[in-house]
């Protein structure tokens, strides 16, 4: 039996598509027990802290697709080569490594410089691909399919949409600490606990709704 490069590659690029999409409906799912007003606030924390854990297997897998990707894109026509690609997979791994120790240092002095550090890479690969991206498909330079071209836009916009993902969380401290008070604060709170993660809600259907896209492109290459 033999098993071509291309072809692992290929097996990796979908197991990891499976892994972006499925721990953002796990996540999305999950989610709906924070809004259970029902609940004691204790509990819905701890949800919250699943979420994490079940989230990091899309961020994981959204930050490895970028090298996967351009392994395969390989293939047809990209420039992204040689001892470039070999850079890009350095790269790449030492931004999932960050990915981690952000999970792992959150809520402390540490865990807040390393997130920014993340978030700097984010806009940074953002603008690249988006730039990169929309040059091939006016020029039709560097990679003539329009569909590969499309795609690497596409990856921009998800990561794009992954930040604005993380605004929208960087709020739900707030709607707590209203929760925990009393009267009309604690009722505050539970409005806003209901509003952000509506919210959020359409941005993870967003989010899916690209990685469709995505993969739609990759399977039929329409143009």
């Amino acid at each position: 039996m033999t098993i071509h490069f291309h072809s692992l590659m290929a097996f990796i690029h979908v197991f990891l598509f499976v892994y972006a999409i499925g721990g953002d409906v796990a996540v999305h799912y999950i989610g709906k027990y924070i809004t259970r007003s029902e609940l004691s606030l204790e509990e819905r924390l701890r949800v919250r802290d699943l979420r994490f854990i079940v989230d990091m297997s899309a961020r994981s897998s959204l930050v490895l697709l970028l090298a996967v990707g351009f392994t395969l894109a390989q293939a047809y026509g990209s420039p992204v080569t040689g001892i470039w690609l070999a850079v890009l997979w350095v790269a790449d791994l030492a931004w999932l490594a960050l990915v981690w120790f952000v999970y792992f240092n959150k809520g402390t002095p540490k865990g807040a410089r390393l997130q920014s550090l993340d978030m700097g890479i984010r806009y940074f690969v953002i603008v690249s691909m988006l730039a990169f991206g929309s040059y091939c498909l006016i020029t039709g330079e560097f990679i003539a399919s329009n569909w590969l071209a499309l795609k690497i836009v596409l990856f921009a916009a998800i990561l794009g949409n992954g930040v604005w993902i993380r605004h929208i969380a960087a709020r739900w401290q707030a709607a707590f600490d209203l929760v925990l008070s009393e009267g009309d604060d604690r009722v505050r709170g539970e409005k806003m606990i209901l509003e952000i993660n509506g919210t959020a809600n359409r941005a993870a259907f967003l989010i899916w709704l690209l990685v469709v896209l995505m993969a739609f492109l990759g399977v039929v290459k329409p143009f």
